[in-house]
Protein backbone atom coordinates (compact mmCIF):
# COMPACT_ATOMS: atom_id res chain seq x y z
CA UNK A 1 0.00 0.00 0.00
CA UNK A 2 1.50 3.49 -1.06
CA UNK A 3 1.82 6.57 0.63
CA UNK A 4 -0.89 8.08 -1.36
CA UNK A 5 -3.39 5.36 -0.27
CA UNK A 6 -2.38 5.82 3.34
CA UNK A 7 -2.82 9.66 3.30
CA UNK A 8 -6.08 9.27 1.15
CA UNK A 9 -7.48 7.40 4.02
CA UNK A 10 -6.03 8.96 6.61
CA UNK A 11 -7.45 12.68 5.08
CA UNK A 12 -11.25 10.96 5.01
CA UNK A 13 -11.15 9.77 8.44
CA UNK A 14 -9.53 13.32 9.58
CA UNK A 15 -12.52 15.06 7.69
CA UNK A 16 -15.25 12.64 9.36
CA UNK A 17 -13.59 13.07 12.79
CA UNK A 18 -13.46 17.10 12.32
CA UNK A 19 -17.52 16.90 11.27
CA UNK A 20 -18.77 14.98 14.69
CA UNK A 21 -16.83 16.98 16.93
CA UNK A 22 -17.66 20.62 15.25
CA UNK A 23 -21.16 18.93 15.27
CA UNK A 24 -21.03 17.92 19.10
CA UNK A 25 -19.97 20.84 20.13
CA UNK A 26 -23.12 22.78 18.50
CA UNK A 27 -26.09 20.81 17.51
CA UNK A 28 -28.39 23.69 16.69
CA UNK A 29 -25.71 25.52 14.37
CA UNK A 30 -26.29 25.59 10.80
CA UNK A 31 -23.12 25.95 10.16
CA UNK A 32 -22.37 23.05 12.02
CA UNK A 33 -25.39 20.72 10.69
CA UNK A 34 -24.01 21.50 6.70
CA UNK A 35 -20.15 21.03 7.94
CA UNK A 36 -21.00 17.61 9.02
CA UNK A 37 -22.97 16.89 5.90
CA UNK A 38 -20.34 17.85 3.72
CA UNK A 39 -17.55 15.64 6.02
CA UNK A 40 -19.71 12.89 5.41
CA UNK A 41 -19.97 13.10 1.91
CA UNK A 42 -15.73 14.11 1.96
CA UNK A 43 -15.39 10.63 3.50
CA UNK A 44 -17.69 8.91 1.56
CA UNK A 45 -15.99 9.94 -1.43
CA UNK A 46 -12.76 9.95 -0.12
CA UNK A 47 -12.86 6.37 0.96
CA UNK A 48 -14.57 4.35 -1.84
CA UNK A 49 -12.16 6.35 -3.72
CA UNK A 50 -9.24 4.64 -1.37
CA UNK A 51 -11.24 0.93 -1.44
CA UNK A 52 -11.21 1.26 -5.87
CA UNK A 53 -7.23 2.44 -5.33
CA UNK A 54 -6.53 -1.09 -3.26
CA UNK A 55 -9.05 -3.27 -4.94
CA UNK A 56 -7.61 -6.61 -6.16
CA UNK A 57 -9.87 -7.01 -8.87
CA UNK A 58 -12.17 -5.48 -11.67
CA UNK A 59 -15.25 -6.57 -10.13
CA UNK A 60 -14.46 -4.81 -6.73
CA UNK A 61 -13.11 -1.58 -8.33
CA UNK A 62 -15.96 -1.04 -10.22
CA UNK A 63 -18.20 -1.76 -6.97
CA UNK A 64 -16.34 0.59 -5.04
CA UNK A 65 -15.99 3.33 -8.00
CA UNK A 66 -20.14 3.30 -8.70
CA UNK A 67 -20.98 3.72 -4.60
CA UNK A 68 -18.48 7.07 -5.18
CA UNK A 69 -20.50 7.88 -7.34
CA UNK A 70 -22.07 10.46 -4.39
CA UNK A 71 -19.35 13.23 -5.66
CA UNK A 72 -22.31 15.58 -6.91
CA UNK A 73 -23.72 16.34 -3.78
CA UNK A 74 -19.91 16.73 -2.02
CA UNK A 75 -19.50 19.44 -4.86
CA UNK A 76 -22.87 21.37 -3.90
CA UNK A 77 -22.42 20.72 0.07
CA UNK A 78 -18.86 22.89 -0.61
CA UNK A 79 -20.82 25.40 -1.70
CA UNK A 80 -23.94 25.41 0.48
CA UNK A 81 -21.13 25.35 3.61
CA UNK A 82 -19.05 28.63 1.85
CA UNK A 83 -22.97 30.25 1.00
CA UNK A 84 -23.50 29.72 4.81
CA UNK A 85 -20.18 30.41 6.43
CA UNK A 86 -20.48 33.82 4.26
CA UNK A 87 -23.78 34.48 5.98
CA UNK A 88 -25.38 34.77 2.37
CA UNK A 89 -29.16 35.60 1.90
CA UNK A 90 -29.34 34.05 -1.36
CA UNK A 91 -30.11 30.46 0.48
CA UNK A 92 -33.02 32.05 2.98
CA UNK A 93 -35.47 31.49 -0.60
CA UNK A 94 -35.84 27.93 0.04
CA UNK A 95 -36.48 27.21 -4.28
CA UNK A 96 -32.82 27.65 -4.36
CA UNK A 97 -31.88 24.68 -2.80
CA UNK A 98 -33.44 22.93 -5.83
CA UNK A 99 -31.14 25.32 -7.88
CA UNK A 100 -28.04 23.65 -5.71
CA UNK A 101 -29.11 20.42 -5.51
CA UNK A 102 -31.08 19.37 -8.63
CA UNK A 103 -27.75 18.95 -10.70
CA UNK A 104 -25.93 17.14 -8.13
CA UNK A 105 -28.79 15.07 -8.30
CA UNK A 106 -29.01 14.52 -11.77
CA UNK A 107 -25.36 14.06 -11.97
CA UNK A 108 -25.32 11.24 -9.54
CA UNK A 109 -27.96 9.18 -10.84
CA UNK A 110 -26.77 9.47 -14.39
CA UNK A 111 -22.89 8.55 -13.14
CA UNK A 112 -24.31 5.60 -11.07
CA UNK A 113 -26.14 4.07 -13.38
CA UNK A 114 -24.40 5.20 -16.91
CA UNK A 115 -20.47 5.52 -18.16
CA UNK A 116 -21.05 8.58 -19.88
CA UNK A 117 -19.45 10.66 -17.04
CA UNK A 118 -16.81 8.51 -15.70
CA UNK A 119 -15.87 5.14 -17.23
CA UNK A 120 -15.07 1.79 -15.92
CA UNK A 121 -12.06 1.67 -13.89
CA UNK A 122 -8.70 0.93 -15.19
CA UNK A 123 -5.81 -0.23 -13.48
CA UNK A 124 -2.88 2.55 -12.95
CA UNK A 125 0.31 2.23 -11.30
CA UNK A 126 -1.23 3.64 -7.62
CA UNK A 127 -4.06 1.05 -7.92
CA UNK A 128 -7.85 1.07 -10.15
CA UNK A 129 -8.71 4.62 -11.37
CA UNK A 130 -11.91 5.67 -13.27
CA UNK A 131 -11.12 7.33 -16.30
CA UNK A 132 -13.32 10.40 -18.41
CA UNK A 133 -15.47 9.34 -20.84
CA UNK A 134 -15.24 12.79 -23.36
CA UNK A 135 -18.86 12.74 -23.94
CA UNK A 136 -20.51 16.41 -23.88
CA UNK A 137 -22.29 14.96 -20.39
CA UNK A 138 -18.70 14.53 -18.78
CA UNK A 139 -17.82 17.97 -20.15
CA UNK A 140 -21.02 19.67 -18.60
CA UNK A 141 -20.58 18.04 -15.30
CA UNK A 142 -16.59 19.42 -15.58
CA UNK A 143 -18.10 22.85 -15.97
CA UNK A 144 -20.46 22.02 -13.61
CA UNK A 145 -17.83 20.49 -11.00
CA UNK A 146 -15.13 23.39 -11.19
CA UNK A 147 -17.75 26.39 -11.17
CA UNK A 148 -19.11 25.46 -7.78
CA UNK A 149 -15.79 25.41 -5.57
CA UNK A 150 -14.77 28.45 -7.30
CA UNK A 151 -17.40 30.43 -6.35
CA UNK A 152 -17.24 28.62 -2.77
CA UNK A 153 -13.62 30.12 -2.74
CA UNK A 154 -14.71 33.47 -4.20
CA UNK A 155 -17.71 33.92 -1.64
CA UNK A 156 -14.73 33.27 1.40
CA UNK A 157 -12.31 35.43 -0.25
CA UNK A 158 -14.81 38.54 -0.60
CA UNK A 159 -16.11 37.33 2.94
CA UNK A 160 -12.54 37.73 4.21
CA UNK A 161 -11.50 40.96 2.53
CA UNK A 162 -14.47 42.59 4.30
CA UNK A 163 -13.45 41.71 7.82
CA UNK A 164 -12.65 44.50 10.33
CA UNK A 165 -10.85 43.28 13.14
CA UNK A 166 -7.86 41.28 13.11
CA UNK A 167 -9.45 38.59 14.85
CA UNK A 168 -12.30 38.64 12.33
CA UNK A 169 -9.63 38.49 9.22
CA UNK A 170 -7.54 35.73 11.17
CA UNK A 171 -10.84 33.26 11.50
CA UNK A 172 -11.99 34.01 7.71
CA UNK A 173 -8.24 33.87 6.41
CA UNK A 174 -8.34 30.24 7.67
CA UNK A 175 -11.08 28.72 6.40
CA UNK A 176 -10.59 30.40 3.11
CA UNK A 177 -7.19 28.82 2.84
CA UNK A 178 -8.99 25.57 4.13
CA UNK A 179 -11.57 25.72 0.94
CA UNK A 180 -8.44 26.77 -1.26
CA UNK A 181 -6.11 23.96 -1.41
CA UNK A 182 -8.69 21.05 -1.84
CA UNK A 183 -10.63 22.96 -4.56
CA UNK A 184 -7.04 23.47 -6.26
CA UNK A 185 -6.21 20.01 -5.74
CA UNK A 186 -9.23 18.78 -7.09
CA UNK A 187 -9.36 20.88 -10.38
CA UNK A 188 -5.81 20.63 -11.27
CA UNK A 189 -5.80 16.81 -11.19
CA UNK A 190 -9.32 15.71 -11.89
CA UNK A 191 -10.35 18.07 -14.24
CA UNK A 192 -7.73 19.87 -16.32
CA UNK A 193 -4.87 17.16 -16.54
CA UNK A 194 -7.63 14.66 -17.08
CA UNK A 195 -9.08 16.40 -19.84
CA UNK A 196 -5.43 16.33 -21.45
CA UNK A 197 -5.48 12.52 -20.43
CA UNK A 198 -2.02 12.68 -18.05
CA UNK A 199 -2.66 9.46 -15.77
CA UNK A 200 -2.57 11.34 -12.29
CA UNK A 201 -4.32 10.40 -8.81
CA UNK A 202 -6.42 12.86 -7.75
CA UNK A 203 -4.78 14.77 -5.23
CA UNK A 204 -8.18 16.84 -4.00
CA UNK A 205 -8.89 13.80 -2.30
CA UNK A 206 -5.58 13.68 -0.46
CA UNK A 207 -5.77 17.52 0.06
CA UNK A 208 -8.75 17.51 1.97
CA UNK A 209 -6.54 16.66 5.08
CA UNK A 210 -5.09 20.25 4.70
CA UNK A 211 -8.80 21.60 4.60
CA UNK A 212 -8.94 19.51 8.01
CA UNK A 213 -5.97 20.97 9.22
CA UNK A 214 -7.05 24.30 8.53
CA UNK A 215 -10.59 24.70 9.37
CA UNK A 216 -9.54 22.67 12.59
CA UNK A 217 -7.17 25.36 13.59
CA UNK A 218 -9.70 27.95 13.13
CA UNK A 219 -12.50 26.09 14.91
CA UNK A 220 -9.54 25.41 18.35
CA UNK A 221 -8.47 28.99 18.06
CA UNK A 222 -10.76 31.55 17.22
CA UNK A 223 -14.02 29.38 18.33
CA UNK A 224 -15.48 29.77 14.77
CA UNK A 225 -18.37 27.27 14.92
CA UNK A 226 -18.95 27.46 18.62
CA UNK A 227 -20.37 30.80 18.64
CA UNK A 228 -23.43 32.20 16.69
CA UNK A 229 -26.33 34.37 16.74
CA UNK A 230 -28.47 31.62 17.67
CA UNK A 231 -26.55 30.39 19.93
CA UNK A 232 -25.55 33.30 21.81
CA UNK A 233 -30.15 33.98 22.38
CA UNK A 234 -30.39 30.42 23.44
CA UNK A 235 -27.26 31.41 25.90
CA UNK A 236 -29.18 34.25 27.12
CA UNK A 237 -32.76 32.98 27.26
CA UNK A 238 -31.63 30.39 29.57
CA UNK A 239 -29.81 32.87 31.39
CA UNK A 240 -31.86 35.59 31.64
CA UNK A 241 -33.21 36.40 35.06
CA UNK A 242 -36.65 37.28 33.62
CA UNK A 243 -39.24 34.90 31.84
CA UNK A 244 -39.59 35.24 28.29
CA UNK A 245 -42.61 34.04 25.93
CA UNK A 246 -41.97 33.81 22.36
CA UNK A 247 -45.96 33.60 20.51
CA UNK A 248 -47.21 34.21 17.09
CA UNK A 249 -50.11 36.85 16.20
CA UNK A 250 -52.31 35.24 17.49
CA UNK A 251 -50.69 35.15 20.85
CA UNK A 252 -50.28 30.83 20.83
CA UNK A 253 -47.02 30.67 22.48
CA UNK A 254 -44.05 29.05 20.41
CA UNK A 255 -41.13 28.76 23.12
CA UNK A 256 -40.40 29.89 26.53
CA UNK A 257 -37.28 29.65 28.75
CA UNK A 258 -37.11 27.69 31.54
CA UNK A 259 -37.25 30.46 34.21
CA UNK A 260 -40.88 30.59 32.70
CA UNK A 261 -41.28 27.34 33.20
CA UNK A 262 -40.18 27.92 37.23
CA UNK A 263 -42.23 30.49 37.76
CA UNK A 264 -46.08 29.20 36.10
CA UNK A 265 -45.04 25.73 37.22
CA UNK A 266 -46.43 24.10 33.55
CA UNK A 267 -44.59 22.06 31.90
CA UNK A 268 -42.75 23.34 28.39
CA UNK A 269 -44.96 21.00 26.45
CA UNK A 270 -47.51 22.21 28.44
CA UNK A 271 -47.59 25.61 27.25
CA UNK A 272 -46.32 25.48 23.73
CA UNK A 273 -49.86 26.13 21.55
CA UNK A 274 -51.07 27.63 24.49
CA UNK A 275 -52.77 30.89 23.91
CA UNK A 276 -50.62 33.25 26.46
CA UNK A 277 -53.68 34.00 28.38
CA UNK A 278 -53.92 30.52 29.80
CA UNK A 279 -51.45 32.41 31.99
CA UNK A 280 -52.99 35.62 33.51
CA UNK A 281 -55.63 35.46 36.45
CA UNK A 282 -59.02 34.49 34.99
CA UNK A 283 -60.88 37.91 36.44
CA UNK A 284 -58.23 39.80 34.55
CA UNK A 285 -58.77 38.00 31.29
CA UNK A 286 -59.93 40.87 29.47
CA UNK A 287 -57.44 43.37 31.16
CA UNK A 288 -54.87 40.88 29.66
CA UNK A 289 -56.77 41.21 25.85
CA UNK A 290 -56.47 44.90 26.13
CA UNK A 291 -52.77 44.61 26.60
CA UNK A 292 -52.41 42.25 23.74
CA UNK A 293 -54.17 44.13 21.28
CA UNK A 294 -52.14 47.25 22.81
CA UNK A 295 -49.00 45.48 22.04
CA UNK A 296 -50.16 44.30 18.33
CA UNK A 297 -50.98 48.52 17.94
CA UNK A 298 -48.19 50.02 18.98
CA UNK A 299 -45.61 47.60 18.63
CA UNK A 300 -44.08 47.78 21.86
CA UNK A 301 -45.22 48.38 25.49
CA UNK A 302 -43.50 48.42 28.94
CA UNK A 303 -44.22 47.26 32.70
CA UNK A 304 -47.63 47.30 32.33
CA UNK A 305 -48.75 45.53 35.53
CA UNK A 306 -51.05 41.92 35.57
CA UNK A 307 -51.84 39.64 38.16
CA UNK A 308 -50.61 35.89 36.18
CA UNK A 309 -52.05 32.80 38.09
CA UNK A 310 -49.60 29.55 38.31
CA UNK A 311 -50.74 26.00 38.01
CA UNK A 312 -51.02 25.49 41.38
CA UNK A 313 -53.72 28.78 41.21
CA UNK A 314 -51.25 30.92 42.87
CA UNK A 315 -51.62 34.57 41.83
CA UNK A 316 -48.49 36.27 41.22
CA UNK A 317 -48.02 40.45 40.28
CA UNK A 318 -45.54 41.19 36.97
CA UNK A 319 -44.94 43.70 34.48
CA UNK A 320 -45.31 42.44 31.16
CA UNK A 321 -43.09 43.91 28.23
CA UNK A 322 -43.53 42.59 24.85
CA UNK A 323 -42.70 43.71 21.21
CA UNK A 324 -43.85 43.04 17.83
CA UNK A 325 -41.40 40.73 15.90
CA UNK A 326 -41.07 42.18 12.27
CA UNK A 327 -40.01 40.09 8.89
CA UNK A 328 -37.34 41.78 6.42
CA UNK A 329 -40.23 43.03 4.50
CA UNK A 330 -42.24 44.52 7.16
CA UNK A 331 -44.71 41.78 8.19
CA UNK A 332 -45.49 41.45 11.92
CA UNK A 333 -45.00 37.94 12.18
CA UNK A 334 -44.64 37.10 16.16
CA UNK A 335 -44.59 38.23 20.14
CA UNK A 336 -41.90 38.65 22.87
CA UNK A 337 -42.85 39.24 25.82
CA UNK A 338 -40.84 39.84 28.70
CA UNK A 339 -42.69 38.45 32.56
CA UNK A 340 -41.07 40.35 35.61
CA UNK A 341 -42.23 38.77 38.68
CA UNK A 342 -42.77 41.42 41.39
CA UNK A 343 -44.79 39.91 43.72
CA UNK A 344 -42.03 39.94 46.62
CA UNK A 345 -41.58 43.83 45.91
CA UNK A 346 -45.33 44.40 46.22
CA UNK A 347 -44.96 42.47 49.63
CA UNK A 348 -41.76 44.33 50.83
CA UNK A 349 -43.94 47.88 49.45
CA UNK A 350 -46.96 46.96 50.92
CA UNK A 351 -45.61 46.47 54.57
CA UNK A 352 -43.33 49.17 53.45
CA UNK A 353 -46.32 50.95 53.21
CA UNK A 354 -47.75 50.04 56.37
CA UNK A 355 -44.92 50.65 58.25
CA UNK A 356 -44.81 54.00 57.19
CA UNK A 357 -48.05 54.77 58.42
CA UNK A 358 -47.77 53.39 61.73
CA UNK A 359 -44.66 55.77 62.04
CA UNK A 360 -46.95 58.30 61.29
CA UNK A 361 -49.15 56.76 63.74
CA UNK A 362 -46.88 56.77 66.44
CA UNK A 363 -46.02 60.70 65.51
CA UNK A 364 -49.12 61.44 65.50
CA UNK A 365 -49.44 60.54 69.34
CA UNK A 366 -47.83 63.60 70.40
CA UNK A 367 -49.68 65.86 67.69
CA UNK A 368 -52.96 64.02 69.07
CA UNK A 369 -52.35 65.10 72.59
CA UNK A 370 -51.56 68.23 71.20
CA UNK A 371 -55.20 69.14 69.35
CA UNK A 372 -57.46 67.21 71.78
CA UNK A 373 -56.41 68.95 74.70
CA UNK A 374 -57.69 72.34 73.39
CA UNK A 375 -61.39 71.12 72.83
CA UNK A 376 -60.72 69.28 76.17
CA UNK A 377 -60.10 72.32 78.06
CA UNK A 378 -63.02 74.08 75.92
CA UNK A 379 -65.34 71.07 77.28
CA UNK A 380 -63.85 71.31 80.81
CA UNK A 381 -64.06 74.53 81.00
CA UNK A 382 -67.65 74.57 79.63
CA UNK A 383 -68.65 72.61 82.50
CA UNK A 384 -67.11 74.69 85.57
CA UNK A 385 -68.82 77.20 84.18
CA UNK A 386 -72.30 75.44 84.18
CA UNK A 387 -71.72 73.50 87.31
CA UNK A 388 -70.25 77.20 89.23
CA UNK A 389 -73.12 79.50 87.44
CA UNK A 390 -75.93 77.20 86.80
CA UNK A 391 -78.78 79.07 88.28
CA UNK A 392 -77.30 82.30 87.66
CA UNK A 393 -76.70 81.73 83.87
CA UNK A 394 -79.31 83.28 81.20
CA UNK A 395 -80.74 80.79 78.64
CA UNK A 396 -78.64 82.49 75.94
CA UNK A 397 -75.46 82.29 78.34
CA UNK A 398 -76.13 78.79 78.72
CA UNK A 399 -76.30 77.91 74.57
CA UNK A 400 -72.92 79.46 74.03
CA UNK A 401 -71.49 77.39 76.32
CA UNK A 402 -73.00 74.37 75.30
CA UNK A 403 -72.28 75.43 71.53
CA UNK A 404 -68.75 75.70 72.68
CA UNK A 405 -68.94 72.20 73.74
CA UNK A 406 -70.37 70.88 70.54
CA UNK A 407 -67.51 72.73 68.64
CA UNK A 408 -65.13 70.75 70.84
CA UNK A 409 -66.52 67.69 70.86
CA UNK A 410 -66.89 68.16 66.79
CA UNK A 411 -62.82 69.41 66.72
CA UNK A 412 -62.52 65.99 68.67
CA UNK A 413 -64.15 63.72 66.57
CA UNK A 414 -62.44 65.37 63.32
CA UNK A 415 -59.45 64.57 65.07
CA UNK A 416 -60.76 60.64 65.94
CA UNK A 417 -61.75 60.14 62.53
CA UNK A 418 -58.88 61.49 60.86
CA UNK A 419 -56.37 58.93 62.38
CA UNK A 420 -58.76 55.73 62.20
CA UNK A 421 -59.57 56.52 58.95
CA UNK A 422 -55.39 56.64 57.68
CA UNK A 423 -54.22 54.43 59.74
CA UNK A 424 -57.28 51.59 58.75
CA UNK A 425 -56.86 49.45 55.89
CA UNK A 426 -58.21 50.82 52.53
CA UNK A 427 -60.76 48.50 51.27
CA UNK A 428 -62.26 49.37 48.08
CA UNK A 429 -66.18 49.36 47.12
CA UNK A 430 -66.40 49.65 43.44
CA UNK A 431 -69.22 51.11 41.51
CA UNK A 432 -70.56 52.51 38.80
CA UNK A 433 -69.76 56.32 37.80
CA UNK A 434 -68.71 59.15 35.68
CA UNK A 435 -66.19 62.49 36.28
CA UNK A 436 -68.80 64.38 35.63
CA UNK A 437 -71.03 62.42 38.48
CA UNK A 438 -68.22 62.09 40.90
CA UNK A 439 -68.07 66.20 40.52
CA UNK A 440 -71.32 66.71 41.44
CA UNK A 441 -71.77 64.43 44.16
CA UNK A 442 -68.49 65.47 45.95
CA UNK A 443 -69.63 69.87 45.40
CA UNK A 444 -73.54 68.08 47.15
CA UNK A 445 -71.67 67.67 50.40
CA UNK A 446 -69.75 70.84 50.54
CA UNK A 447 -71.24 74.27 51.70
CA UNK A 448 -69.58 76.78 48.88
CA UNK A 449 -69.77 80.28 50.31
CA UNK A 450 -70.99 83.49 48.29
CA UNK A 451 -67.38 84.68 47.94
CA UNK A 452 -66.17 81.59 46.18
CA UNK A 453 -67.07 81.19 42.59
CA UNK A 454 -67.08 77.32 41.19
CA UNK A 455 -66.58 77.02 37.55
CA UNK A 456 -67.60 72.96 36.63
CA UNK A 457 -66.64 72.85 33.54
CA UNK A 458 -67.11 68.68 33.81
CA UNK A 459 -69.19 67.36 30.70
CA UNK A 460 -67.11 64.51 30.78
CA UNK A 461 -69.76 60.78 30.46
CA UNK A 462 -67.12 58.27 30.55
CA UNK A 463 -68.04 55.49 32.22
CA UNK A 464 -66.11 53.53 34.40
CA UNK A 465 -65.75 51.99 37.80
CA UNK A 466 -64.26 53.48 41.18
CA UNK A 467 -64.99 53.77 45.07
CA UNK A 468 -67.30 56.50 44.15
CA UNK A 469 -67.54 56.95 48.51
CA UNK A 470 -63.99 57.73 48.91
CA UNK A 471 -63.33 59.21 45.22
CA UNK A 472 -65.87 62.16 45.97
CA UNK A 473 -64.83 62.25 49.62
CA UNK A 474 -61.63 62.98 48.37
CA UNK A 475 -62.60 65.36 45.63
CA UNK A 476 -64.39 67.17 48.66
CA UNK A 477 -61.19 67.64 50.43
CA UNK A 478 -59.51 68.80 48.08
CA UNK A 479 -61.90 71.51 46.77
CA UNK A 480 -62.94 72.73 50.63
CA UNK A 481 -58.83 73.01 50.41
CA UNK A 482 -59.07 75.26 47.79
CA UNK A 483 -61.97 77.38 49.19
CA UNK A 484 -60.12 78.14 52.67
CA UNK A 485 -56.89 79.24 50.61
CA UNK A 486 -58.80 82.09 49.25
CA UNK A 487 -58.98 84.83 52.06
CA UNK A 488 -61.28 86.03 50.20
CA UNK A 489 -63.46 86.27 46.68
CA UNK A 490 -61.88 83.65 44.20
CA UNK A 491 -62.61 81.52 41.65
CA UNK A 492 -62.37 77.47 41.44
CA UNK A 493 -62.16 75.97 38.09
CA UNK A 494 -62.69 71.96 38.07
CA UNK A 495 -61.92 70.86 34.74
CA UNK A 496 -61.48 66.86 33.29
CA UNK A 497 -59.78 65.61 30.39
CA UNK A 498 -59.70 61.63 29.26
CA UNK A 499 -55.43 60.77 28.17
CA UNK A 500 -54.66 57.37 27.05
CA UNK A 501 -56.80 54.93 29.24
CA UNK A 502 -56.67 57.51 32.45
CA UNK A 503 -59.29 60.52 33.65
CA UNK A 504 -57.50 63.39 34.98
CA UNK A 505 -59.70 65.48 37.19
CA UNK A 506 -58.16 69.14 38.06
CA UNK A 507 -59.30 71.56 40.69
CA UNK A 508 -57.27 75.15 40.27
CA UNK A 509 -57.98 77.79 42.49
CA UNK A 510 -56.65 81.38 42.60
CA UNK A 511 -55.89 81.48 46.35
CA UNK A 512 -52.62 82.35 48.10
CA UNK A 513 -50.62 79.52 47.37
CA UNK A 514 -48.39 76.76 49.18
CA UNK A 515 -45.06 77.83 50.16
CA UNK A 516 -42.01 76.24 48.28
CA UNK A 517 -41.03 74.69 51.57
CA UNK A 518 -43.93 72.91 52.03
CA UNK A 519 -44.51 71.24 48.29
CA UNK A 520 -42.36 68.43 48.41
CA UNK A 521 -44.10 67.07 51.80
CA UNK A 522 -47.80 68.66 51.37
CA UNK A 523 -49.06 64.90 50.93
CA UNK A 524 -47.67 63.79 54.05
CA UNK A 525 -49.52 63.23 57.11
CA UNK A 526 -48.79 66.38 59.53
CA UNK A 527 -48.23 68.56 56.87
CA UNK A 528 -50.52 71.53 57.11
CA UNK A 529 -50.43 75.10 55.98
CA UNK A 530 -53.36 76.02 58.37
CA UNK A 531 -52.91 77.20 62.20
CA UNK A 532 -55.40 74.70 63.10
CA UNK A 533 -55.62 70.89 61.29
CA UNK A 534 -53.65 68.04 61.98
CA UNK A 535 -52.62 67.50 57.80
CA UNK A 536 -54.13 64.14 57.31
CA UNK A 537 -56.89 65.41 54.29
CA UNK A 538 -54.15 65.19 51.59
CA UNK A 539 -52.19 61.90 52.80
CA UNK A 540 -55.93 60.39 52.73
CA UNK A 541 -56.51 61.74 49.49
CA UNK A 542 -53.10 60.33 48.69
CA UNK A 543 -53.90 56.95 49.62
CA UNK A 544 -57.30 56.98 47.85
CA UNK A 545 -55.98 58.03 44.71
CA UNK A 546 -52.77 55.36 44.42
CA UNK A 547 -55.29 52.39 45.96
CA UNK A 548 -57.53 52.77 42.41
CA UNK A 549 -54.19 52.71 40.66
CA UNK A 550 -53.68 56.39 40.41
CA UNK A 551 -51.97 59.05 41.60
CA UNK A 552 -52.74 62.88 42.80
CA UNK A 553 -50.07 65.77 42.07
CA UNK A 554 -49.85 69.65 42.93
CA UNK A 555 -48.73 72.29 41.21
CA UNK A 556 -48.55 76.02 43.17
CA UNK A 557 -47.26 79.64 43.05
CA UNK A 558 -47.47 81.63 46.10
CA UNK A 559 -50.04 84.75 44.85
CA UNK A 560 -50.70 82.86 42.22
CA UNK A 561 -52.89 79.97 43.48
CA UNK A 562 -52.74 75.82 43.32
CA UNK A 563 -53.84 73.28 41.64
CA UNK A 564 -54.49 69.66 42.23
CA UNK A 565 -54.48 66.97 39.21
CA UNK A 566 -56.14 63.38 40.33
CA UNK A 567 -55.09 60.27 37.61
CA UNK A 568 -56.94 57.54 38.08
CA UNK A 569 -57.05 55.05 35.43
CA UNK A 570 -60.46 54.04 33.98
CA UNK A 571 -61.21 50.81 34.87
CA UNK A 572 -64.20 48.91 33.04
CA UNK A 573 -64.86 46.13 35.06
CA UNK A 574 -65.34 45.62 38.90
CA UNK A 575 -62.73 42.58 38.33
CA UNK A 576 -60.21 44.89 37.65
CA UNK A 577 -59.20 45.58 41.00
CA UNK A 578 -56.06 43.98 42.48
CA UNK A 579 -58.09 43.80 45.46
CA UNK A 580 -61.11 41.56 43.95
CA UNK A 581 -59.66 39.75 41.26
Amino acid sequence: MNILVLLSLFASISCLSLGILVYSINRKSTLNKIFLLTSIATFIYSFTTFMMWTSNNFESALLWHKMGTIWPFFVALVLNLALVFTESNWLKNKLNYIILYLPAVSLWLIDLFTYLINGPPIMQSWGYNDVASGTWIYMLSTIWTALLPILAFVLCFKFYRKAKDSSQRQRRKFVTIGFAIPIAAFILTNMILRSFNVDIPNLGIVATFFFSIFVAFAIVKYDLFTFDAALAADNILSTMPDSLILADMKAEILKVNEQLVNFVGYSEKELIGESITKLCSIKQENIFNKTLNELKEKKLIRNHELIFQTKSNETRNVLFSGSVVKSKTGRSIGLTCIIHDITEHKNIEARLVKAERLASIGELAGQIGHDLRNPLSGIKNSVYLLKKNSNRLTELERNKILETMNIAVEDSDRIVTSLVEYSSELILEPGHCTPKSLILNALSKIQVPDRINIVNQITDELKFYSDTRKIEKMLAHIIKNAMEAIPEKGDIQIISQTRDSNVEISVSDSGTGIPERILPKIFSPLVTTKAKGMGMNLALCKRIAEAHGGKITVESEVGKGTKFTIMLPTKTSITDFPQLG
